[in-house]
């Protein structure tokens, strides 16, 4: 008894001492170092309205209103009895089940409904029978041109897509899983929005896994908050190299100094060493996160809220992605300014590459 109560004290004590977010630690860690170093003032928290910029849009501003094209079960069910598929399909949309279809189902469906159609009217087309021809081919031509909408609807109105955009409240772990199924999701996603209405949008079997596959993963709003975070940070950290170079030059002189010594360790230790590779780990995994969204917000009749949206995440230029591209590039150079003016950056004779301690 004494034993399992001591191993259940060790474990609450290492869960006590672990950062329930070390993607954060690490930030916070980096900018506490650097603002010690350079002797300026402590990074400014991020701002909430940094992060509110980033909320999905109101369901209601999203979601298309879609006229609803009626399929009238008595007059079909007789005309199309040679097409049990069809008369499957007509069936299941007017039973009590197939009112309340989900927004991803209602997209299945449709793919199945108008396939059924096409292969009725192959059917039928050598029996001449020109009023139920005209009938099922008015049919599909609607249903067709409703499938960028009904697309629409099934990602705006789908939890599981909400869920995977909703700004989480930790960023991504420093080793964080690669999220490979999400990331697959989404492109695939994007690639049926763009093969509309000519391509067929898959059956269930299909499509729910990629639904699933986005309702499982937490790394997509965790990915965020690290962009924003991350951008934050970076940004934080480059006033501050900035403000003490053009108030109080590290090295006035040009010669390497002791204080300049000191951040050539924070440098290597504490950016190139720590920062870098989570920077890096947020970067490969925005580039297709970013380019899947960019490609989604690219799908034809895409609602006004949702493609802003979009866009405001993913852009080429004045988004959350180029933000971080941006504080990224701008770190880097400030850094790269300060070592140059001391004689200590990479290929001058005062570089070491190799962590001292940095305390």
């Amino acid at each position: 008894m004494k034993t399992h109560l001591l191993l259940l004290i060790c474990a609450l004590l290492l869960c006590a001492c672990t950062p329930a977010d070390d993607g954060m630690a690490l930030q916070d860690d980096y900018l506490k170092r650097l603002s010690n170093a350079l002797d300026v003032d402590p990074a400014q928290h991020v701002d909430s309205a940094e992060i509110i910029r980033y909320r999905l849009p109101a369901r209601r501003e999203r979601v298309i209103n879609i006229p609803e094209v009626r399929i009238s079960l008595i007059e079909l069910l007789v005309e199309v009895r040679r097409c049990p598929k069809l008369q499957q399909q007509i069936s299941l949309r007017n039973n009590s089940l197939g009112k309340q279809l989900s927004p991803s189902s209602r997209l299945a469906y449709e793919g199945d409904l108008l396939r059924a159609i096409d292969a009725c009217i192959d059917y039928v087309r050598g029996d001449e029978e020109q009023a139920l021809l005209g009938t099922l081919a008015q049919l599909a031509q609607d249903k067709r041109a409703q499938l960028p909408a009904v697309f629409w609807n099934a990602l705006n109105a789908s939890p599981e897509v909400e869920r995977y955009l909703r700004f989480d409240e930790h960023a991504l772990a420093l080793n964080a899983d690669k999220d490979s199924a999400a990331l697959d999701a989404l492109a695939q996603l994007a690639r049926i929005g763009h093969a509309l209405p000519a391509t067929l949008p898959p059956s269930a079997e299909q499509l729910d896994p990629l639904f699933f596959a986005l309702h499982a993963s937490d790394k997509g709003g965790q990915l965020i908050h690290s962009l924003v975070s991350l951008t934050h940070s970076l940004n934080q950290g480059s006033r501050m190299l900035q403000n003490r170079q053009q108030q109080r030059p590290v090295c006035p002189t040009g010669k390497a100094t002791e204080r300049g010594r000191i951040l050539q360790n924070i440098f290597v230790k504490y950016y190139a060493g720590s920062l870098q590779p989570y920077l890096a780990q947020v970067d490969q995994r925005g580039q297709s996160w970013s380019h899947s969204l960019r490609s989604l917000s690219n799908v034809s009749q895409v609602p006004a809220a949702t493609h802003q949206y979009l866009q405001s995440l993913s852009a080429d230029q004045d988004s959350l992605w180029a933000d971080f591209q941006k504080a990224t590039f701008r770190h880097v150079r400030s850094w790269q300014d300060l070592l140059n003016s001391c004689g200590l950056a990479p290929g001058q004779s005062g570089w070491n590459g190799s962590a001292a301690n940095a305390e």
